[in-house]
């Protein structure tokens, strides 16, 4: 009888633990890589609205990717080639260029907008075809300079290819900007890049170096072993407030607008998706999009985010009605074309 009783209870035991033990299991973690530019201030907003994220879903881990779309981009692509149900980074920010590459690679899934209500507040402008991408802000590209050695900065986009500036020029590499910049002034066009591909081979020598980091071009500007590159007006600022000796010049031509953009990457799982549509939407809120442009010096995309007086002294508004919007679908459409051709006709004579 004695060890009747005894099973008895180990039967039990063993019976309400199998009621007990799932009460105690937790839910496993959902995680996500998240994309987010190095330096000036950009990881600041994201990483303020995942962290407000993360204390109501203990269940959700985001780690974060910080760089930029000239290294990280091509890495996705060769992740999505190697396995395409597990991107490198599952959403973040991409700037016009890498998000135009992506439509040409597939690499983007349609934003819902119902899941994401706060894209409706976005301006028409940074609307994306078939919701592939949302716009965030606007920043311009012209003319920085080492404002300690060049006593006359140049006012001209051509100042690029221009003899005088030989070996002083510096941009990144795979940056068809100036390439387009000298077709356009040269009788050309993205659907017509010869031109382009003419001036720089005939200037070539006029780059000091090609650069993949944003640390890489302040150096060789603020050392004087380069002396002029195109470049941003947020990241700029940001550098001079550093007291770094860099200038700053809008380009008689017009600046370049120069759009970002949140991304969720093709592959992600339908968890992932929701997770990062959720905080798409924190970060398209207006206080956190005016708070974004505000400490990058941008413009912001959503209606009601105030753009900071500050952002006004460097890039008025109304600078972009006299920018220079380039045809960023055909050079997605071009890019290997062009970086086979940069590489034999440009690089190889620098």
């Amino acid at each position: 009888m004695r060890g009747k009783r005894r099973m008895s209870y180990v039967l039990t035991v063993l019976m309400l633990g199998l009621f007990v033990l799932p009460v105690f299991s937790a839910p496993p973690k959902v995680k996500l890589t998240m994309f987010i530019w190095a330096g000036a201030n950009q990881g600041v907003v994201p990483r303020e609205v995942v962290r407000q994220y993360l204390r109501t879903h203990p269940n959700v881990e985001i780690e974060f990717w910080e760089s930029n779309n000239t290294i990280t981009y091509p890495k996705m692509v060769a992740a999505k080639q190697a396995n395409p149900n597990n991107p490198l980074i599952h959403f973040g920010f991409f700037n016009i260029d890498a998000s135009n590459r992506g439509d040409v690679d597939d690499m983007w899934l349609p934003l819902d907008e119902k899941k994401i209500p706060n894209m409706r507040f976005v301006h028409p402008s940074l609307r994306r075809p078939g919701n592939h991408g949302i716009g965030y802000g606007i920043s311009a590209m012209g003319l920085m300079y080492n404002k300690n050695l060049v006593q006359e900065p140049p006012n001209s986009w051509s100042a690029l290819w221009d003899p005088k500036w030989r070996g002083k020029v510096t941009f990144f590499d795979n940056n068809f900007i100036p390439l387009v910049l000298a077709a356009r002034l040269n009788g050309g066009s993205e659907k017509n890049i010869d031109p382009g591909f003419k001036v720089w081979s005939e200037n070539a020598k006029n780059i000091r170096a090609l650069v993949t980091s944003n640390d890489q071009l302040k150096n060789l500007l603020v050392s004087g072993e380069a002396l002029i590159a195109p470049w941003f007006t947020s990241i700029w600022k940001f550098w001079e407030l550093e007291g770094a000796p860099l200038g700053f010049i809008n380009p008689k031509e017009g600046v370049v607008a120069f759009p970002i953009y949140l991304q969720i990457v093709k592959g992600s799982t339908p968890e992932q998706i929701r997770i990062a549509e959720e905080i798409i939407n924190e970060l398209l809120a207006p206080e956190n999009n005016a708070r974004y442009a505000r400490l990058t010096f941008g413009i912001p995309s959503v209606k009601g985010a105030q753009i900071a007086e500050s952002v006004r002294q460097i890039l008025n508004p109304k600078l972009l009605d006299t920018a220079i919007w380039l045809d960023w679908a055909t050079m997605a459409q071009r890019a290997s074309e062009w970086r086979q051709r940069w590489e034999r006709e440009v690089k190889s004579r620098m």
